[in-house]
């Protein structure tokens, strides 16, 4: 087993004797890349907060050079009695049906890879995401993405700027995404033997400002030029939701060769 998923999880001591494990310290990729996990999770799911806090420890663990979003289609994902909000929406349902199949969640994507030997896209095993993750780091980062935000508190509309660099020639069907994430939202979360109500949500899924499968770029790119993409969004106004304090800007590119949508790089910025 990887020495990553060593550093995460427990090591069991064998029988009666007390062992001393030395476990290598942790170094950070020497990389560009920025790798981001998709997880598949609800308000009436009990298993989800495990899955939650391994993103988060995947996140913190990689110096934020993970990017986490989380989705709520509709699968255990109704309000439980004390909800104050309905989290569910039909692009949280479509999203969640086109990173299908899944053997139940929390389930979770990483750069949208199909891994070898599994059958599901989303893997449900929290315990292998870590080592998903890891293998992602171990490839070039062929793509770098800088993002720009500018907000007018009076419109409450949303300015983003993607500016693409390809560390090399790109060529084929390579589209962008770009997804608007909130965190902080305190509201009731269903666990194995209790329901939580005053549980903290993060890197939820609150909008998309392109289609689910991306927005083609109808370009090749070419090393070292940049190429911007701009794109605009007026936050809702709401008493408790939609805080701009607390959202971020998500953009990635897929290559579409096939079957496969595969990510090649992934950026986040604070809206605010």
């Amino acid at each position: 087993m990887k020495k990553l998923i060593a550093l995460i999880f427990a090591i069991s001591v064998i029988a009666c004797t007390e062992v001393m494990v030395n476990i290598p310290e942790f170094v950070l990729p020497n990389s560009e890349k920025t790798v981001l996990v998709e997880e598949l999770t609800g308000v009436n799911c009990p298993n989800c907060p495990n899955g939650a806090a391994v993103l988060q420890s995947l996140i913190e663990l990689y110096d934020h050079k993970v990017i986490g979003v989380s989705i709520h289609g509709e699968f255990l994902a109704e309000p439980v009695a004390s909800s104050k909000y309905d989290f569910r929406s039909q692009m949280a349902n479509d999203m969640e049906n086109k990173l299908k199949p899944y053997f139940g969640k929390p389930a979770a994507v990483v750069n949208r890879v199909q891994q070898e030997g599994f059958e599901e896209y989303s893997v449900s095993n929290i315990d292998l995401w870590a080592g998903f993750v890891e293998k992602e780091f171990e490839k070039p980062a062929q793509l770098s993405i800088g993002i720009e935000n500018s907000y007018n508190e009076d419109t409450r509309e949303l300015s983003i700027v993607a500016a693409l660099t390809a560390n090399e020639n790109l060529t084929g069907d390579l589209r962008i995404t770009v997804m608007i994430t909130e965190s902080h939202i305190w509201d009731a979360q269903k666990f194995p033997s209790t329901i939580e109500d005053n549980y903290e949500h993060n890197h939820m899924l609150r909008a998309m400002l392109t289609p689910i499968d991306g927005s083609p770029l109808n370009t090749d790119l070419n090393a070292n030029e940049i190429v911007n993409r701009n794109f605009s969004f007026v936050i809702p106004e709401d008493p408790d939701l939609w805080v701009p304090e607390n959202m971020d800007v998500i953009v990635f590119v897929s290559k579409v060769d096939g079957s496969s949508e595969e990510v090649i790089q992934a950026a986040e910025e604070h809206v605010l």
